[in-house]
C-alpha cells in the first residue's frame, strides 16, 4: 500500500467517523430537543393548572367577599328600617292622649310599687299633673325625659326606669327576632 492510499484511507475513515459522529450528535440533539419540548409541555401544563387553580381560588374569594358585603349592606338596610320603625313608634307614643297615658302610668306605678317602696317619681313637666292625679304620698319631680316614669326609693339607691325610650329599647331587644320576621318575612 502506498502512502497515498494509506493517507486516502485514513482521510476516508476520518470522514466516515466524522459523519457518524455528526449523525450521532444530531440524533442526540434531536433526543435532547424532544425531551426539552416534553419538559416544556409539562411545565406549561403545570403552570396552566396552577394558574387555573389560583384564578379559581381568587374568584371564589371574590364571590365570597361580594356575598358578605351584600349581606352586610342588607343587614345595615334592615337595621335602618327597624330604627325608623322605632323612631316612628317613639313619635306616636309621645303623642298619646291623656286618657291613654293615665292608663299606662297607672299600670306602671302599680307594677313598680309591687317591686319597691316608691318615694320619688320623675316625669316630664307635661306629665307632672297627670302623675299627681294617679298617686298620693309620692313626690313628683321633673325630669328631662320624653315620656314615661322613673321610680326611685326613699334612699335613692334603687331606680326603675320606665321611660318610653327605655321601654321601647327593651321591647326592641327582646322582640328583634320577631320584628325582623314581621318586617322582612324571614
Amino acid at each position: 500500500m502506498t502512502l497515498d492510499n494509506v493517507l486516502e484511507e485514513i482521510t476516508k475513515k476520518a470522514k466516515d467517523d466524522a459523519k457518524a459522529l455528526k449523525e450521532q450528535g444530531m440524533n442526540e440533539a434531536k433526543q435532547i430537543l424532544k425531551k426539552a419540548k416534553e419538559n416544556a409541555a409539562e411545565i406549561e401544563k403545570s403552570v396552566t393548572d396552577e394558574t387555573s387553580k389560583t384564578t379559581e381560588a381568587m374568584e371564589k374569594r371574590e364571590i365570597a367577599s361580594t356575598k358578605l358585603n351584600c349581606k352586610r349592606i342588607e343587614l345595615d338596610a334592615k337595621k335602618v328600617i327597624i330604627d325608623e320603625v322605632f323612631e316612628s313608634l317613639k313619635e306616636r307614643v309621645s303623642k298619646l292622649d291623656e286618657k291613654t297615658k293615665k292608663r299606662i302610668y297607672d299600670k306602671m306605678i302599680k307594677k313598680a310599687a309591687a317591686e319597691m317602696d316608691i318615694k320619688y317619681i320623675y316625669v316630664n313637666q307635661k306629665d307632672a299633673i297627670l302623675a299627681k292625679s294617679i298617686t298620693s304620698n309620692i313626690e313628683i319631680k321633673d325630669a328631662g325625659i320624653a315620656g314615661g316614669i322613673i321610680f326611685e326609693n326613699k334612699d335613692k339607691n334603687v331606680r326603675i326606669d320606665c321611660t318610653f325610650d327605655s321601654v321601647l329599647e327593651d321591647v326592641k331587644e327582646e322582640c328583634l327576632k320577631d320584628i325582623t320576621k314581621i318586617l322582612f318575612n324571614i
